[in-house]
């Protein structure tokens, strides 16, 4: 008898997840891999082929330029890597908490800007979030920006051959325009705060 109410939550659960949709979400093709049947990444595709990921954890919105592909997702949901299909291309996003002001925008700052061999060629800071973006030692372009509230943080970064920067850098002017931090706003979410974009 204990076992049929077991069952019925159950059931009712994956009826209420399908009357929802969430069984037909759009998938981002994945990069091969050897386990690539057991994971899938949820995104939702636009029309001029951009998609966009929400991070069900932390609630970050990261738009993806058309033809990325999603590498596995880290076991413990933080964040997500896209790359193109040539594997140059890099673009990954996560969240994280801010435990003891560790991961504030203060400490971030820092140690972005002391990271080792690399060259900023550009740098913005406010009170909730920061850009730094560059070329690394051996030649490669990135963009980062981090966003952070007293409980959480989260960013994204694109990493880039620095000959295709023309072409990177409507991607990388589109997804800042589109990128929402969300802070707060995931399932581990405790407040319903954040700075948002």
């Amino acid at each position: 008898m204990a076992v049929f109410p077991q069952f019925w939550r159950c059931f009712r659960f994956i009826g209420f997840a399908i009357l929802l949709g969430f069984g037909s979400l759009p998938r981002v093709r994945s990069a091969p891999a050897d386990d690539e049947a057991s994971w899938q990444v949820p995104v939702t595709l636009g029309k001029d082929g951009w998609m966009i990921y929400e991070n069900p954890r932390f609630g970050f919105v990261l738009p993806v330029p058309p033809g990325m592909v999603a590498l596995r997702p880290p076991d413990n949901g933080d964040g997500q890597e896209f790359v193109t299909p040539d594997h140059k291309v890099k673009l990954a996003g996560w969240g994280c908490f801010n435990a003891d002001d560790v991961a504030g925008i203060e400490a971030r700052w820092k140690a972005a800007l002391a990271e080792p061999e690399r060259a900023i060629i550009y740098k913005r800071k406010t009170a909730t979030w920061f850009v730094v973006s560059g070329v690394t030692k051996n030649g490669a372009g990135f963009y980062e920006r981090y966003s952070a509230d007293k409980r959480y943080g989260s960013g994204w970064t694109m990493t880039y051959p620095q000959a295709e920067e023309k072409k990177i850098e409507p991607w990388i002017e589109r997804i800042a325009a589109g990128y929402q931090a969300r802070l707060g706003k995931g399932a581990d979410g405790v407040h319903k705060g954040g700075v948002g974009k």
